[in-house]
This record gives structure tokens, C-alpha cells and sequence, in this order.
């Protein structure tokens, strides 16, 4: 389910193709432009251990002897004297001897050595060519002296000599052969510097494309991402403004933030993780384990069971010490839970004279969390060292393998040098891929959560013929309503029948603040009713336009009184059809102009969350300004149950007996004074409506009696915390 709705949301959502091309190539790009530093890497450790210097005969291992021996019977006789000429020796019978060409004693040192450089010359020249192979001949000795000692530096040649019987000798001398630069002598006779700073400048012009693949993939990658996000987002903001069902609870908006923030941003990083990872990290990985393999298969191969060893070992004690942590952690907070208790049985423990039993009590719970901390401790100390010296003694062992075959000459020490780097730089994909499928998993739990909110059916859709709803003159009435609250089908609304004459004053009260607002938000049609209809001047409200029904209905809900923006906006609502002078007289209506003016910026201060505090009552005047502004025919209020002082409950039910003549107001009530003063009560409770006028309610409902005194009591304490 998880992994089809991340398919669904990318295939719904990721509409930049040429930003996911732009992040795949430049990801596959990046991880060559690595390999091809540590190959650059590679020459550069054996330029400075070899210096470009060719090894004479004498210097070559045993091994290495008995394979040029055979290398040399191998060659034509024509080509070992033809190249045992172009070295310097002209005698035929010395040229003879060295070639080997007739049977004869067996050849001295001084034989092989020439044998030796004539066999470089030749693989010089079948690997890069005859002018490559001409730059090892020596100036011509003068007749008599000794053969010279010291040859120039030859760059890249004296790698294609010791390679030459290996693939890499082949790809080695192609390069050399296509690249003239990194053997061509320079002004002092050695290739080495001109080669060396060919490496510099290619490594750097490398390093540099790497950084522009590096940041070219994250710069699509972001770009598809937020585009992505962005498309979501308002998805879900859209739906949830066609969904009412979130209007039941007060959650319910709350989850629709709680998806457009936290999930749209875990599904942000799942996406940027498939644009990235899949190419990368996965590619990275198997160019650095293929550059080990061929550097040195067996060494390889010992290094991979090494890792098995750690993984298995290593791993698994560390796990063991894990688990132990944590359940030491489990441990010591049930303790300190028990152990907090018994230090809050004070006054228990004097009145009933039992402190030796509880110090006793104290005593073993002290000892339990002292166990269970030691446990902890010992598990976060042990677990990382443990693993990391598992993994230490590999490397060592690891490391002595490599040491073991330079000294035998199997292995270069420029070749040991990439492999410790290659496998150094093996932990950061590995890391990158495992944080990239965590983000995955992740943005696939929230991708099904985001789509398990976007495919719930919206309640409250305007019919396609919906009529025009003329103003409210006689009646609201519900007609057998019943309302299952979604998602759980518990019923918040069960067959609830009555009517509100056009003008009057009526309270809704009950112990279920979920059920209250269920019913008022059934009249702007927030939602619709399970079964039942509601009707205003004898017209069903789910055959009328939106625009029309909730020009006429106008909330203030304890949930939305002011929002981040300026007093003009949170009043005018950005409704360019009301000018400033009259958001200013509805506030004047609202008792809100007095303290609006004396504002930093007076009504262009920003107030909300994030803006300039309001009081609880200066909110609450705003929310009702915002409501008088309009005009509305059926005004619901849900009276405030905060700290406000008495002086501005005053100002409150002032405005309301001056905008109440002629207005049908819905109370979701809470003071006695309210209650004392509408025409009708109704008291919600387990979905069902009784009614009464309030002294009916006092006289004969428990119930009632006992809101209302519980309400008054809340009040009470509130209006006083606001007066300190």
C-alpha cells in the first residue's frame, strides 16, 4: 500500500522531467568523476614512489625475474637484436650473447641487464609506440666507458613497464599513447614534471565538473522537489476546503496542517532521495568495490570477508549492547516513576507515621534505578567501541595482507594507497543509502497517509442546478437530522428535529463540545447530514449555491478569531467589496476600535501567532467584527470560556443587544446571562435535543443545572485570573 502510493504521488505530483534527467545524469556523472580522481590518484602515488624511473635487472624480485625471463624467450630474435642495438651495443658477438640467439653459457648479470632494457624498449614500444620506447635510450656510451647508471624520469612509462603484462599495461599505454604529455621530456630531459602538472590541472578541471555535477544534482533534485510540494500542498489545502468533515473536531484542521507540514515535508525528502540515491550512492558503491577488485582481486576478496566478520561479529555485539541500553533506559524510568511517587507520600508518610517502610521503599527503588542506569550506561559505552575496534583489528589484519604483497612484489604501494581510499570512501554511499531508503520508507507511510486524506469524498459539494437562497424571513429548521461523525461512525446527531424563528435568540449547550459544533456546522453546510434535511425559508440548503447560503450565515468559533495578518485584513478579510472606513465602523460596533487605534500601526498591525498579542476579548472583538461587517442574517457565536475581565464581557453584551434586533443568533453558550436571556435552549447530549426556555432547563434537568454551575464556576475563576 505504502510503496503504491509513493508511485502514485510520483507519478501525480514529479512532473519535471528534465530536472529528474538534469539529477540522474549529473549523479551518474559525479560518481565517474570520483573513480576518475582515485585512478588520477593511482598515478600520482606512483609517480612520487617511482619517480619515473625504470627498475634495472638487479632490482626486480625473483618472481619478476623468472617472468621477463620467459617474456624475453618469447620475443623473435630479430626483435630482441634489432632493440639490443638501438640500446648501444654494436659488437655481434656481444649482441649474439645477449640475444641468446645460439646455445652457449649462461648469461651474466651484465647479459640480463641489457636483456632487460631491451625488453623495456620493446614493451614501450608494443604498448605506446616507437617514439615512447625511443625516449629510454641512453645517449651512446663512449667506446670503453660503463653503461649509464641514471636514466631521465619518464613520467607514465615506468607505470606501462611494470603493468605491461597486466590490462592495465594495455589501458595504460592506449592513454600514453593518446596523451603524449605525460611522457614527453621536458626542458631538463624528464618527463616528470610536465607530467605531473598534467595531472594537477586534470585533476583539478575533474574536481571541478565533479562540484558542478555535485551541485547540479541538488539543484534539480530541489527544483523537482519543491515543485512536487508545492502541487501537493495545494492539493491538500483545496481539498480540505471541499472536505467538512474536518469542521466536526477541532483535529480536524489540525490534521490537514499536520499533512500540508510535517508529511508533505517527509515526502519532500522521500523525493529527493529517489532523485538522487538510485543513481549515486548504488553506482558509487559497485565503481569503488570494481576499482578494489581490479587493483587487487585477492586483497579484495579478503576484504570483503573481513567486513562479513565485522558485520557478523561485530554487528551483533554491538546489537546486544543496543538492546541492553535500551532496556536499561525502560528500566530506570519505571523506577524514577515509582520513585517520584514515593517522594510525593509525604504527607501521607507523617500522618500515618510510616517512614521507616516507605525509606525502605525508597531505599530498593534507589538500587533499581541505580541497576537499571548501570545497565544503560554500560550499553551506550560498550556497543560503539566495540564495533569500532571489531572493525579496527580488521583493518589491521587488512593492512598486514596489503604490507605482505607489496614486500613480495605482487602489489604497488600507489596501489595500496587507492585501495585504503576506496574503501575509506566506501562509507559515505553506504551511509547516504541506507539515510536514503530511512527517507523512503518514511515519505511512503506519509504518501499513504496524504492520499488516504485526498481520496475521502468531500460531503458538501453544490449541486449542479443549485438555486439562489432568498434572506432568512420566517424559519430555520432541522427536519429528523442525523449526522455519524466520520471516520468513526459514532453518532454526533440523531434524529433531531427543530425550528428557529427568523430573529430569535436561541443557546445550544451540552457536555459534548464535538456534538455543539457539529450542529452549527451543519447551517453554512460545512457538511451534510447523514440522513435529514435542514431547511431555511422552506428550502432544502443542499439544493441552494454556497455563496448564497453563507452570505447569510456568519460564524465566531473560539478556533478562528484572528489569523497572521493585519487588523484590516483579519476583519475585511481581503474582500476588496469593504473599504476601510467600514471595517473601521463594524469595529466600532464590536467595541474593537478603542483598542485597534492605540496598536503599533492601528489597523495595519499585524496581530496572530506570529504578529502583535491580543487579549482574549480583543480577539474575540475582531472575530465579531469580521461577523458584523457582513451583515448576516444568522449569526453563531461560541461564547469565549478564556480569561476576560467583566468590563469586556460588558462591552460584549452590548454589541449583541444592539446588532441582535431582527437577526437570528445561535449561541454555543456558556454564561448564565447569555442563557437567562434567549428565547429557546436547547441541551445536546448523546445526539439527541431536549428543549426548554432556561428556567424550564434549571427547574427540571439535572443535567442542565449541573453545566451550567460547573460553567459559571470556570467563569468565574477566568474573569478573576483576568482582573489579577
Amino acid at each position: 500500500m505504502d510503496a503504491n502510493a509513493f508511485s502514485r504521488l510520483r507519478k501525480d505530483f514529479l512532473r519535471s522531467p528534465v530536472e529528474v534527467t538534469g539529477a540522474a545524469v549529473g549523479s551518474v556523472g559525479a560518481a565517474v568523476a570520483y573513480l576518475l580522481l582515485l585512478l588520477l590518484l593511482y598515478l600520482f602515488v606512483d609517480l612520487l614512489v617511482s619517480k619515473g624511473e625504470i627498475p634495472s635487472y638487479d632490482q626486480l624480485p625473483a618472481a619478476k625475474k623468472q617472468e621477463f625471463a620467459a617474456e624475453w624467450a618469447a620475443r623473435p630474435d630479430a626483435d630482441r637484436a634489432d632493440a639490443v642495438r638501438r640500446l648501444g651495443l654494436t659488437n655481434p658477438e656481444d649482441v649474439k650473447r645477449v640475444v641468446g640467439a645460439e646455445p652457449g653459457p649462461a648469461p651474466t648479470p651484465k647479459q640480463w641487464d641489457w636483456r632487460w632494457r631491451a625488453g623495456v624498449y620493446l614493451a614501450l614500444r608494443d604498448r605506446v609506440g616507437p617514439a615512447a620506447a625511443d625516449t629510454f635510450l641512453p645517449e651512446p656510451p663512449h667506446e670503453g666507458s660503463a653503461d649509464p647508471e641514471t636514466r631521465p624520469g619518464l613520467g607514465i612509462l615506468s607505470l606501462v613497464v611494470r603493468e605491461r603484462n597486466r590490462w592495465t599495461g594495455h589501458l595504460l599505454g592506449w592513454l600514453a599513447r593518446w596523451n603524449e604529455w605525460t611522457w614527453r621530456p621536458g626542458a631538463d630531459g624528464s618527463a616528470n614534471r610536465p607530467y605531473l602538472t598534467g595531472l594537477f590541472v586534470l585533476a583539478f578541471c575533474i574536481a571541478t565538473v565533479r562540484g558542478v555535477l555535485m551541485n547540479a544534482v541538488v539543484y534539480f533534485a530541489a527544483k523537482a522537489t519543491l515543485e512536487s510540494l508545492t502541487r501537493l500542498r495545494r492539493a491538500v489545502y483545496f481539498h480540505t476546503y471541499r472536505l467538512g468533515s474536518l469542521a466536526v473536531r477541532t483535529a480536524g484542521p489540525g490534521e490537514a496542517a499536520g499533512l500540508v507540514t510535517q508529511k508533505v515535508d517527509e515526502v519532500g525528502e522521500a523525493l529527493e532521495a529517489v532523485l538522487v540515491a538510485p543513481y549515486r550512492y548504488p553506482l558509487t558503491i559497485f565503481l569503488l568495490l570494481g576499482l578494489i577488485l581490479l587493483v587487487h582481486f585477492w586483497l579484495a576478496v579478503s576484504f570483503l570477508v573481513l567486513a562479513l566478520v565485522v558485520w557478523v561479529i561485530g554487528g551483533q555485539i554491538t546489537a546486544y549492547f543496543r538492546r541492553e541500553a535500551r532496556t536499561g533506559s525502560r528500566q530506570a524510568e519505571a523506577a524514577l516513576a515509582m520513585l517520584r511517587e514515593s517522594t510525593g507520600l509525604l504527607r501521607l508518610v507523617k500522618c500515618f507515621q510510616m517512614e521507616r517502610f516507605n525509606q525502605n521503599r525508597v531505599e530498593r527503588q534507589l538500587a533499581e534505578v541505580g541497576r537499571a542506569n548501570w545497565r544503560r550506561l554500560r550499553g551506550d559505552a560498550l556497543a560503539r567501541p566495540l564495533l569500532e575496534a571489531v572493525a579496527l583489528l580488521a583493518g589491521v589484519a587488512l593492512l598486514y595482507l596489503a604490507a605482505h604483497s607489496v614486500l613480495a612484489g605482487d602489489f604497488t604501494v600507489a596501489g595500496l594507497v587507492v585501495m585504503a581510499v576506496a574503501l575509506v570512501s566506501l562509507a559515505a554511499p553506504l551511509a547516504g543509502w541506507l539515510d536514503a531508503r530511512r527517507k523512503i520508507r518514511r515519505g511512503r507511510e506519509a504518501a499513504a497517509a496524504i492520499f488516504e486524506f485526498l481520496d475521502r469524498k468531500g460531503e458538501a459539494a453544490e449541486a449542479a442546478d443549485a438555486e439562489f437562497l432568498p434572506a432568512l424571513t420566517t424559519r430555520l429548521e432541522f427536519r429528523q437530522v442525523t449526522l455519524k461523525e466520520p471516520g468513526t461512525g459514532r453518532f454526533l446527531l440523531e434524529n433531531v428535529t427543530f425550528a428557529v424563528p427568523a430573529g430569535s435568540k436561541v443557546a445550544v449547550v451540552g457536555p459534548d463540545p464535538t456534538e455543539k459544533h457539529a450542529l452549527v456546522y451543519l447551517v453554512p453546510r460545512f457538511m451534510d447530514p447523514t440522513s435529514g434535511e435542514i431547511r431555511i425559508e422552506d428550502k432544502n440548503i443542499r439544493w441552494v449555491t454556497h455563496e448564497s447560503l453563507r452570505a447569510q450565515v456568519a460564524l465566531v468559533m473560539q478556533d478562528d478569531l484572528v489569523f497572521g495578518d493585519t487588523v484590516a485584513n483579519n476583519i475585511g478579510c481581503g474582500d476588496l467589496a469593504y473599504n476601510l472606513p467600514q471595517v473601521i465602523e463594524a469595529a466600532k460596533l464590536a467595541h474593537a476600535h478603542q483598542f485597534i487605534e492605540r496598536l503599533p500601526y492601528g489597523y495595519e498591525t499585524v496581530i496572530g501567532e506570529y504578529g502583535h498579542s491580543l487579549r482574549p476579548g480583543e480577539r474575540f472583538r475582531i472575530a465579531l467584527a469580521r461577523a458584523l461587517l457582513r451583515d448576516p442574517n444568522v449569526l453563531i457565536i461560541e461564547e469565549p470560556t478564556g480569561p476576560i475581565d467583566d468590563d469586556t464581557l460588558a462591552l460584549l453584551d452590548d454589541t449583541l443587544e444592539r446588532v441582535g434586533y431582527g437577526r437570528t443568533i445561535i449561541f454555543l453558550a456558556h454564561r448564565l446571562s447569555t442563557l437567562r436571556t434567549v428565547n429557546r435552549v436547547f441541551l445536546l447530549k448523546n445526539g439527541h435535543l431536549e428543549s426548554g426556555t432556561h428556567h424550564d432547563l434549571w427547574q427540571n434537568n439535572d443535567l442542565y443545572r449541573r453545566l451550567q454551575i460547573l460553567a459559571d464556576a470556570t467563569l468565574e475563576t477566568t474573569a478573576a485570573a483576568a482582573r489579577e
